[in-house]
């Protein structure tokens, strides 16, 4: 249910407790026809005996307000010149439960009635557990009295009004519940969407400060942190530009002093520092503009970048080999998908000392994958693999490993382009780094 908008479990729950409370009223209403047809039972014989005799006694004129004075809900006495309509007298032996109603009567005639059956073309809901029997008793002027079940009609008729009007209030509460929440979380998800857009581009416009109250509020905070989050940015970059700056002047001192170095084997060993930190401060400064780094994506042929980078490896000495590529293209940035790969290779080569490059079509997507053999990463640097300056061992030496930024730099600039980058275990033991884009 987590997975339902906040619209659809407000109006769900609601619907649900309207359906609840309606399945309680018609078990109850079910419940009060049942006891009222078939749990019903003739009355005691001395109260029938009592009503005949008050009968007998009353005049012709009189007896219709005796009549409602004796009847009630459950119980309803008239008078029949013979067998009313609707019943039948009950055939065959007389049956033991007039043996009572008899000695009570003394010498008048007591029959027994149930109902007529009628034939009906459609199925009845409901099966009557027990018949429902009526008593006919003679009375002195030749008619009959006549005990039969009450007609609680009127109360069942005002029991299923209510019900239908019940579950017409909750259908039209659930519907204005719906609109009025819906209306609320439109803006909710306008502000979801805004954030998102935020978070893949620093750069994105402001969201619109327009809804109820309360959004605009939450509207407005997030433009405030949004300028904040931008001047923050700005004030970062500005501040690496210049110690950049400053530094790349030193760096430019440092290989003129080096140069003037007699032993040769110093020299060298100064050059590779020297380019090392170069190399660390550039990857840091990418880092540093990756958001703000302008993306071109253009149609890419990824076949001829792979082979171009296989090669150069290649001719470096590194063991690097590249199944044969499935002709495609995709949109992505070249500069970017290039220094992706490398990163990439370099990493396998400096953990594994080979990689095996492939790219092909999965389903809807392209898979670019660089497969190695080596140790892997253990379980607890698989969740921070992608943050800067984080590597698998706990040294800081560029012999044994990079500056911690390859991996750091290789998702930057996939999201930029759109792509998606993550890693898996190799078969048998080491990484493969997959990086997928959408087909075009």
């Amino acid at each position: 249910m987590r997975q339902l908008g906040l619209a659809n479990r407000l109006t769900l729950t609601l619907v649900l407790v309207v359906v609840v409370f309606q399945a309680i009223s018609v078990l109850g209403l079910l419940r009060l026809q049942r006891s009222s047809q078939d749990d019903w039972r003739l009355p005691v014989p001395v109260r029938i005996a009592a009503a005949a005799a008050a009968l007998d006694r009353t005049p012709s004129a009189q007896r219709d307000d005796l009549l409602v004075a004796l009847n009630g809900d459950a119980t309803r006495f008239f008078i029949a010149d013979g067998t009313p309509a609707g019943y039948r007298p009950r055939g065959g032996a007389l049956p033991l439960l007039l043996h009572s109603y008899g000695a009570a009567l003394e010498d008048r005639d007591v029959r027994l009635l149930v109902p007529e059956e009628k034939r009906r073309f459609r199925p009845r809901l409901e099966t009557r557990r027990t018949t429902v029997y009526a008593i006919s008793v003679a009375l002195a002027d030749g008619q009959r009295l006549v005990v039969a079940p009450g007609l609680g009609q009127r109360r069942r008729s005002i029991a299923l009004a209510a019900l239908v009007f019940n579950l017409a209030v909750g259908l039209a509460a659930a519907f204005l519940v719906w609109r009025t929440v819906r209306r609320a979380t439109r803006d909710l998800q306008a502000i979801a969407d805004a954030s998102d857009r935020f978070a893949v581009d620093i750069a994105a416009p402001p969201m619109d400060e327009t809804g109820h109250a309360e959004a605009r509020r939450v509207a407005s905070a997030f433009n405030r942190m949004r300028a904040r989050i931008q001047a923050l940015m700005g004030e970062r970059m500005r501040m690496l530009a210049a110690a950049a700056h400053d530094l790349k002047t030193l760096m430019t001192r440092l290989r003129l002093r080096v140069a003037l170095i007699d032993d040769p084997d110093q020299r060298a060993r100064a050059d590779r520092d020297v380019a090392l930190m170069a190399t660390l401060i550039e990857d840091v400064l990418l880092v540093a503009r990756g958001e703000e780094r302008p993306v071109v994506l253009t149609p890419v042929d990824v076949g001829r970048l792979l082979t171009d980078l296989v090669s150069e490896r290649q001719a470096l000495g590194q063991s690097v080999t590249l199944d044969a590529p499935a002709p495609g293209q995709v949109q992505a940035d070249a500069g970017g998908l290039r220094r992706i790969v490398e990163n990439l290779i370099e990493n396998a080569v400096a953990y594994a000392g080979a990689a095996e490059v492939s790219f092909r079509r999965d389903d809807d997507r392209w898979r670019l994958a660089i497969v190695d053999h080596g140790p892997g990463l253990s379980p607890g640097f698989a969740d921070q693999a992608f943050e800067p300056f984080a590597r698998g061992e706990a040294s800081r030496s560029r012999e044994t490993g990079g500056s911690g930024l390859g991996l750091s730099i290789a998702r930057t600039l996939a999201h930029q382009m759109g792509a998606e980058i993550r890693l898996e275990t190799t078969p048998g033991g080491g990484l493969t780094a997959v990086l997928l884009f959408r087909a075009a």
